[in-house]
């Protein structure tokens, strides 16, 4: 369930450079980022679940040079009034079109879905907007858990049914990674992380986006551009050369089991297509490798496997 549709990956040639604005926010890794990748994103969107493969390679082959950021966009401000003209999801059919919907694309992007989880909604779900605040409330504890309790919507969602914008199902996750959980209500019950994501709506709407994932790419000079829609890592490869005079150094994975499992101990839980794109392989090639390996083990996950180490 979102509102953009998949694109043909950009050329560079055709990718406009601008000046952007940008925040004076800094932080740890500061010094050490030569490229800083924003996606505007939400928890429900499949298209950026779809997307997580991709990101999570560049965080393999580039480490701290770049640094990704999520700002929170709205997918759904009010379900019951909701139309995705691509896709055609609305009105009385819009949970039924929502469940094939996401079935195409994960035939598409590669990630795990259950998209039985659109009938699971319909009892009493209205808006994405609950889930982004939680991302909000966990971000002003740690940047880091945050990023993983992201993750973790995403998966719980997409792959293993679960309704992230129920209250209970977000402590249930703020737990386990790690949140405090009294601070973690207090601030989405007081309001507080309500605040914060509003803050992102704005900057969102600032920019004229209403489709997920949107990419901003920028280099510390401030000169970036957007990427609209689910991107493939060679788009993003291109940008970041273009941006950075092809400066930034590269981790080296190959297809080999000690390879496999660092990429799979550095994330502890991977899906077969981060596989398939960290290798450059199909899924279906990526998923025989894995099932013959010994030191992994597979986790049924919608219509297909997360894998961990053993």
């Amino acid at each position: 369930m979102n509102n953009i549709e998949l694109k043909k990956p950009t050329e560079l040639e055709d990718l406009k450079t601008e000046t952007i604005k940008i925040s004076d926010k800094k932080d740890e890794n500061e010094q050490d980022w030569q490229i800083e990748l924003i996606s505007y994103t939400d928890p429900y969107c499949t298209w950026c679940w779809g997307s997580e493969p991709i990101l999570r390679k560049i965080k393999a082959i580039y480490g701290d040079q770049v640094k990704i950021s999520f700002i929170m966009g709205g997918l759904v401000e009010n379900f019951d009034t909701f139309y995705d003209l691509h896709n055609n999801i609305g009105g009385p059919r819009k949970f039924e079109q929502g469940a094939a919907h996401w079935a195409e694309t994960s035939g598409r992007h590669g990630q795990p879905v259950d998209n039985q989880l659109m009938f699971d909604l319909k009892k009493d779900f209205r808006s994405t907007y609950p889930a982004n605040i939680a991302y909000k409330a966990a971000q002003m504890q740690d940047q880091e858990l945050a990023d993983k309790f992201l993750r973790r919507m995403r998966e719980f969602t997409s792959a293993e049914r679960r309704i992230i914008h129920e209250i209970e199902v977000q402590v249930e996750l703020a737990e386990e990674i790690g949140l405090n959980n009294e601070k973690f209500v207090r601030d989405i019950k007081s309001g507080e992380a309500e605040k914060k994501f509003l803050e992102d709506l704005k900057l969102t709407r600032s920019f004229g986006i209403h489709g997920f994932p949107t990419f901003q790419v920028k280099n510390k000079e401030g000169k970036g551009q957007f990427l609209n829609g689910w991107q493939n890592y060679q788009t993003f490869e291109r940008v970041f050369q273009k941006l950075t005079g092809n400066s930034l150094k590269k981790e080296k994975y190959y297809l080999k089991e000690k390879d496999v499992l660092r990429f799979i101990k550095k994330f502890e839980k991977v899906s077969t297509q981060e596989i398939a794109i960290l290798f450059d392989i199909d899924r279906y090639a990526a998923y025989k490798y894995l099932n013959k390996l010994k030191t992994v083990r597979k986790i049924e996950a919608g219509n297909d496997y997360f894998w961990v180490l053993t």
